[in-house]
């Protein structure tokens, strides 16, 4: 897979997640019509961003959807939603801050040329071992991991995705941390170009991918509200993309595992959507048995929850073979705790899950039932694109294919 790719199906996600808004937003009684302009406006500048080979210009770009999600996030216009908006407004303009400040400090240590474009960066770099150099990239890089959702910066995630109309979480989880993946991957392939006999700024990031991981699982094992488990989910897989840059796998092997993220976290964002209505609560401790599940929407949810981890066909089973592969074949060979600890996070999450397949099912309510059917409609859509990934992550790595791991 290339970014021509990874854009390709962004788009078709993008499109199924926008019919889902216009058609069946359910979060408030505001006029949807009126913030489509921002969403599509949200996608074109996170795609653009992708592009860039200036470090600045994407800067730019990356820093206007922080704008434009603080917006999307207040959309329905309740007072938690707007003290949310605010929070993910200035957590994530505090980490790009340092990102700017990182990019100014980098480019001036390669003296000899300032320059942002990243290619010309990484081509002198080696010539240029300094202190400037070595401080720029462990600002851009720690920068960019606020926007990412990881361990300290990462609090707004989980109010964000707990607050925020279920498209529009749709829409972040699985926009933004490609967005920011491919910002990063720039400055950690200048860090394996840069000479250091001490800890590196890479590292520094697997580490605060690892205990981003442990946190979402300690905080997933809390909770009973279907919306933050979904967050700890998505902060889990912004820890573990985390690892994967960290180990700087080759392009085919990084935009199968962004495409990946793109397809089932939009997948996971509108099943719990859906669930949500057809529950009534969004606390498990709050469905009553007697007023029954429908159990379409139960099981839907709990395979998306399945397709973010173990599920054989899932594109994420395939990402983390190839994870195991690209740590063995690096003599990484910690990096099977990765994986596992996805299944562990898995069980904790069926343990809450699964005693809802016990509730008797019955249709969805009169009265929600036009907008959920189309909200199913989408959802399936999704599923299927997820489930046609992950067939061409397992028959091209059955048949020999993503072989040139480094």
């Amino acid at each position: 897979m290339d970014l021509n790719t990874l854009s390709i199906i962004s788009f078709v996600v993008f499109i199924l997640v926008f019919l889902n808004l216009l058609f069946a937003f359910t979060k408030s009684q505001e006029k949807v019509n009126y913030w489509s302009g921002l969403v599509i406006l949200l996608f074109i500048v996170v795609v653009t961003s992708w592009w860039m080979e200036d470090i600045a210009l994407q800067w730019i770009l990356i820093e206007a959807t922080t704008l434009f999600g603080a917006l999307l996030i207040s959309m329905s216009r309740t007072e938690k939603s707007i003290e949310v908006a605010w929070k993910f407004l200035l957590l994530n303009s505090f980490g790009l801050g340092l990102t700017f400040i990182g990019i100014i400090v980098l480019s001036f240590g390669i003296h000899s040329q300032v320059t942002t474009n990243a290619n010309d960066i990484l081509a002198q770099i080696n010539s240029h071992q300094n202190r400037l150099v070595e401080t720029g990239m462990w600002l851009a890089i720690f920068g960019y991991s606020a926007k990412l959702g990881l361990f300290p910066n990462h609090f707004w995630v989980s109010d964000t995705y707990a607050e925020s109309p279920s498209q529009i979480s749709s829409l972040i989880s699985c926009l933004f941390p490609a967005t920011v993946a491919i910002a990063l991957r720039n400055f950690v392939k200048m860090d394996y170009q840069f000479t250091n006999d001490h800890f590196s700024s890479s590292s520094g990031l697997l580490i605060l991918g690892v205990i981003t991981m442990l946190y979402s699982l300690w905080t997933l094992n809390q909770t009973n509200d279907i919306r933050r488990i979904t967050a700890q989910i998505a902060l889990f897989h912004s820890g573990a993309l985390a690892v994967f840059i960290f180990l700087n796998p080759p392009d085919e092997i990084f935009y199968f595992a962004l495409s990946a993220s793109v397809s089932v976290k939009a997948l996971l964002f509108s099943a719990m959507g859906i669930f949500r209505i057809d529950a009534g609560t969004r606390n498990l401790n709050g469905i009553k048995p007697e007023d029954g599940l429908n159990r379409l929407s139960t099981s839907l949810y709990i395979i998306s929850v399945g397709m973010a981890f173990v599920i054989p066909f899932s594109p994420f089973f395939v990402t983390d073979l190839l994870l195991i592969k690209i740590g063995l074949m690096a003599n990484k060979s910690w990096i099977i705790l990765i994986p596992i600890l996805g299944v562990i996070f898995f069980l904790v999450a069926l343990n809450k899950l699964l005693p809802l397949l016990n509730i008797e099912s019955r249709d969805f309510l009169l009265q929600h039932q036009k907008i959920l059917k189309t909200r199913m409609m989408v959802a399936f859509s999704i599923l299927l694109l997820s489930l046609l990934i992950g067939f061409y992550g397992i028959y091209n790595f059955s048949n020999g294919g993503f072989a040139n791991v480094q």
